[in-house]
């Protein structure tokens, strides 16, 4: 029950019988009283309450006061003997001898609070106080160093997965350098070498992933630096996306593989367009790459020669079909001897052309 906003809490120490008790004047001195008791002890509170419009009763203001004071002295002794001495005080105001309230208050003062403290006792105390004081700000620093420990102890955790990794990786490498075309093993070295430093178990994908790409050709060195370096960046931004990028389990892998693809490879082809030109020729031809030959032997009827890569369309497919037309017109040139010409075959137009430019020497 509550009397108004000026009241504030005390009306749950106040019942409604107690303030209907109270002359209507000095209720609100009443109600003031109540809250200052009970800011003490809220059982201060409630008893004061109840003796209050006893005592506001006789008109007495000055024994109001004095009863008050009675009470708050007690209570900086102990709350619990404030609230009896507030519960008997009235009473003793009505006996004959004045003195005997204030007595019954010093008594129970006294014997509250004992006797003064021995100095070791008060030397205790301010050690006690000043050690808990020295925790308090100790408590930051306890916490900080909570803190450390769980962060230290999440990368124990995740160095113990990377030495695992590591492990991991130093069995695999050998078997896969065994598969790994020689002149292709300084490269890949250092690119899972880059790899493993950034993320061990990206390497372990990777170190897969780079055998197939360098031994089947679909990229060069430089290429597959390029493949790396892109997928580094990927996995410095988030290591699981990072791992299927270099398993080629990503379709940005994929697109970065294909940005990079060089053409169809010539090896690759080879031995089909060589018997594409046999059966187009009728005889013995062999393919050879443009990169394996010098510029004399281009032109020979023992053999074709062709680019490394064929790279003019964006698929295989159709850079396989432009190799067969290139072998087509290499072959129609070896069926029907352009390069079976001599000289000796044409006397009369060579004795004709050294007449006007004059002969050879």
């Amino acid at each position: 029950m509550t009397f108004g906003p000026a009241v504030g809490n005390v009306g749950m120490y106040v019942a409604r019988e107690m303030l209907t008790a109270v002359p209507e004047a000095q209720r609100h001195a009443y109600l003031r009283m109540v809250e200052e008791i009970s800011d003490l002890k809220y059982q201060l509170g409630v008893e004061v309450a109840r003796q209050l419009p006893r005592l506001l009763a006789q008109g007495d203001l000055e024994l109001v006061g004095r009863y008050l004071d009675q009470v708050k002295a007690v209570a900086a002794a102990g709350w619990k003997s404030g609230v009896e001495v507030a519960k008997q005080l009235p009473d003793l105001y009505e006996a004959p001898d004045e003195t005997l309230a204030e007595s019954y208050v010093e008594i129970v003062v006294d014997a509250t609070k004992g006797p003064p403290e021995e100095a070791e006792t008060a030397e205790l105390a301010a050690e006690l106080a000043a050690l808990e004081r020295e925790l308090r700000e100790m408590e930051p620093k306890v916490k900080r160093a909570q803190e450390l420990r769980s962060q230290l102890a999440a990368r124990d955790r995740r160095d113990e997965k990377r030495r695992k990794h590591a492990v991991e990786l130093a069995v695999a490498l050998p078997p896969i350098l065994a598969r790994l075309r020689p002149r292709y093993r300084p490269p890949y070295l250092s690119q899972i070498r880059q790899v493993a430093a950034a993320d061990p178990e990206a390497s372990l994908e990777a170190a897969d992933t780079l055998l197939d790409l360098l031994n089947g050709e679909r990229v060069s060195p430089d290429g597959a630096d390029e493949w790396v370096a892109r997928g580094l960046e990927v996995l410095e931004r988030n290591k699981e996306v990072g791992r299927g990028y270099f398993r080629l389990g990503s379709k940005y892998a994929l697109q970065v593989l294909d940005e990079l693809k060089e053409g169809l490879a010539l090896k690759s082809v080879a031995r089909v367009l060589k018997l594409y030109a046999v059966a187009l020729s009728g005889q013995e031809v062999a393919i050879r790459g443009a990169n394996e030959t010098s510029a004399i032997d281009a032109y020979s009827a023992e053999h074709i020669v062709l680019p490394p890569e064929m790279r003019f369309f964006d698929d295989d497919e159709r850079n396989f079909v432009a190799y067969k037309m290139a072998t087509a017109h290499g072959a129609g040139r070896i069926e029907f001897g352009t390069y079976g010409f001599r000289l000796d075959q044409i006397p009369d137009t060579v004795h004709h052309l050294e007449r006007r430019y004059g002969s050879s020497p």
